[in-house]
């Protein structure tokens, strides 16, 4: 297992880093909200593409003045319909934002396990460049039984960080996630991020980190996923704040 770092901030032992997602539907939006994340206990801020209406047109200079107001590593999403986000996929879209966070070096960019092999040039440019690539997966209904498949599979696939997200019908699905994230972080070496969703779920997003989930997600103003705790409340579930 590798720990996660973007940036200067890496994971520790203590404690995972923790993500703010910025979910604005407009640039100055988005840049209002990162000055709030600036501003906050977060160690990294995630922007969610996949909210911005005026997406198609997003210039290099809108990507250039995003990246220079974010004080912390940045990660670029584009969360998919198919994968409970916002936009569905448009594939010459989806190149040419993510080519854009590209040039601007933002710390790292997410795909989705399903468009990986159909991304793989970009996944290759990104990395080439120095810009991380999350693979991920997310199941909004329930928790798979071929969970470490998902897991090896993403890992074969070259990505640099491993993201897992599920949706437990059971305490038993929780435990069986947080069970196999240990077994897999002996087996490969990309860093893992991993959580199961909605009320059942939430101690993996306090407690992951012992399992050897390295990053977590918290709100500022409103949650972009279920489960999902404000900022100052996993905070004080962590018990460890860096002032």
């Amino acid at each position: 297992m590798t720990t996660l770092q973007f940036g200067a901030v890496k994971a520790t032992a203590r404690r995972p880093l923790i993500a703010i997602p910025v979910m604005g539907t407009t640039i100055n939006e988005v840049l209002g909200l990162i000055e709030q994340a600036n501003n906050s206990q977060t160690d990294v801020i995630e922007w969610r593409l996949d909210y911005l209406t005026t997406l198609e047109q997003l210039t290099a200079a809108d990507m250039q003045t995003i990246t220079f107001n974010a004080d912390k590593p940045l990660i670029l999403t584009w969360r998919t319909q198919e994968e409970g986000g916002e936009r569905a996929y448009d594939p010459a879209l989806y190149h040419f934002v993510y080519n854009l966070g590209i040039q601007a070096k933002v710390a790292a960019i997410d795909i989705e396990q399903r468009w990986l092999e159909e991304l793989q040039q970009l996944k290759n440019d990104a990395q080439r460049q120095g810009v991380q690539v999350i693979g991920s997966y997310h199941n909004f209904v329930d928790t798979p039984i071929e969970l470490t498949n998902i897991f090896t599979t993403l890992a074969a696939q070259q990505v640099d960080v491993i993201k897992v997200a599920v949706t437990p019908q059971s305490s038993e699905d929780v435990t069986r996630l947080l069970r196999i994230t240990q077994q897999v972080n002996e087996i490969i070496t990309q860093p893992l991020i991993t959580m199961a969703m909605g009320t059942l779920g939430v101690n993996t997003r306090r407690y992951g980190y012992q399992y050897g989930s390295q990053l977590t997600f918290a709100s500022l103003t409103k949650a972009s996923a279920p489960g999902q705790l404000d900022l100052a409340t996993l905070w004080q579930q962590l018990g460890e704040h860096d002032d």
